[in-house]
């Protein structure tokens, strides 16, 4: 007999628990016999996880000195020049020397904070203060609100201060093939990320200045938004923005202002949500990255407001994008783009499995088993996690794949510790690999669950009532 992550999650697996008595627990939530899963979860804090050794330890120690090498002041280079302030290292290359620049400096930010919490580093934690503080002062000498290193491409190949585009999108001149606006790299894309990581630093440790930040940039964009009308703003949403969706309900969470969920709200592409919500797959030839974190974004805005529309959405997404278009690894797309329902067989080549779809679809999983635990969900979680996201970084160079090609005698490329990446996977994969801790253990009431075979140690706060440390170890019995 062969158990399997239901058998674990109804109790039939091993779980050592030091210094914590049984009854912490709660009947039936751990040992044999039948067990009811709590109607809701959430995962114990990161910073309350500590991994043990392991190959998931390995890449946090490897993932943490890449961290560390890399420089905040190349990183935050145009976000000053573009503020007419003096940068105080030369630009990285890459991605970085174009017009996306600045995506890779959210992702960063995001990254010290999950490395801060799963290691407690504390370097992390002042490298990201820094970061903020000179945005800070980068937005202040703009005095609009704005801040962002993101560039503009004029015709005779010059890269210019990127802000200059949203004057003429306010105005309704929207020029964008999906990707490129107005001459700029999915911009919105980028300030998403620089957004995302301003309210992780808050979230982690209050820094009031992170948040101050974050509001100004979403008022900036809310009076862009604000100027179009219904038909100007499904044109710009045609162009990707990332989960911006996501970041304007957060702060709307953040600060009790309901006016940040309204704009969450009206970051709608009808074009691929709408059939999410009709539950009709039309995701073929849809460019995937683009989707998943839209997804996350309505996941998170129905948490606020309540409406089942935008819950369905993202459960027939995941359950659409798991069951129908993933391949056996977890990872999904091919040259990016998916293809039609169950038609993955078709398509093995040298480009499967773009990272930055896993580390999306993982966050999506999470939300959804928060709302009603359920064991499929991590079956799926496993998979992903286990053969892309591990399968993502190189523990020798601590370099990124942007693609994990399933195509038999397909080399797999990883970035390189110089600087001519920077990819969006390059920042996903700094994230990826700051967080192995994650999502071993959940509460739910009185029940511990635990969902990875990650070896961890994990202090839990069972709501004030207890506290102990948990050791999460193999079960000896085969799985299947």
């Amino acid at each position: 007999m062969f158990a399997n992550r239901r058998d674990v999650l109804m109790g039939t697996t091993a779980v050592a628990l030091l210094s914590v008595g049984e009854q912490a627990f709660g009947k039936g939530a751990t040992g044999r016999g039948p067990t009811l899963l709590p109607t809701k979860a959430k995962p114990l804090p990161l910073s309350a996880v500590r991994l043990l050794p392991s190959a998931y330890a390995t890449a946090v120690e490897v993932n943490r000195a890449y961290l560390l090498r890399l420089s905040a002041d190349r990183l935050l280079h145009n976000f000053m020049v573009y503020a007419g302030l003096p940068a105080k290292a030369p630009l990285y290359g890459g991605w970085e020397s174009d017009t996306i620049a600045g995506h890779t400096l959210g992702h960063y930010l995001t990254a010290l904070v999950l490395m801060h919490a799963q290691t407690g580093d504390t370097e992390c934690r002042a490298r990201a203060d820094y970061i903020v503080a000179e945005l800070a002062r980068a937005q202040a000498k703009r005095g609009t609100g704005y801040v962002g290193a993101l560039g503009r491409k004029r015709k005779d190949g010059t890269i210019v201060d990127g802000e200059e585009i949203f004057p003429e999108v306010m105005r309704g001149e929207i020029k964008s093939g999906g990707f490129d606006l107005n001459g700029s790299w999915s911009p919105l894309y980028t300030v998403h990320k620089v957004f995302a990581g301003l309210l992780d630093v808050h979230a982690a440790w209050g820094n009031t200045q992170a948040l101050t930040v974050a509001t100004g940039l979403a008022t900036y964009f809310s009076k862009v938004f604000a100027a179009l009308d219904d038909a100007q703003m499904q044109t710009l949403l045609g162009c990707e923005y990332g989960g911006l969706n996501e970041s304007y309900a957060e702060l709307s969470a953040r600060t009790g202002n309901k006016q940040w969920l309204d704009v969450a709200e009206r970051l709608y592409d009808r074009k691929m949500l709408d059939p999410m919500v009709a539950g009709e797959d039309k995701l073929a030839n849809f460019h995937a990255n683009t989707q998943v974190p839209k997804l996350v974004g309505l996941a998170r805005i129905h948490e606020l407001n309540g409406k089942p529309a935008p819950a369905n959405a993202a459960r027939f997404f995941w359950t659409t994008v798991t069951q129908h278009h993933s391949y056996v690894i977890g990872g999904n797309a091919d040259r990016e783009y998916f293809s039609g329902p169950d038609s993955i067989a078709n398509h093995i080549t040298e480009q499967t499995c773009e990272h930055c779809n896993s580390y999306n679809m993982l966050k999506l999983t999470q939300q959804l088993y928060g709302w009603a635990p359920d064991g499929a969900m991590f079956d799926y979680y496993e998979r992903a996690h286990l053969n892309h996201i591990m399968a993502a970084q190189d523990p020798k160079t601590a370099g990124f794949t942007y693609m994990t090609p399933l195509m038999t005698g397909t080399a797999r490329e990883y970035s390189t510790p110089k600087d001519d990446a920077f990819w969006c996977c390059v920042g996903t994969g700094m994230e990826s690999h700051a967080k192995h801790g994650e999502a071993i253990f959940w509460e739910g009431g009185d029940t511990l669950l635990v969902n990875l075979y990650i070896p961890a140690e994990a202090r839990w706060q069972a709501r004030g009532r207890c506290s102990g440390s948990i050791r999460a170890i193999r079960s000896s019995r085969n799985r299947g």
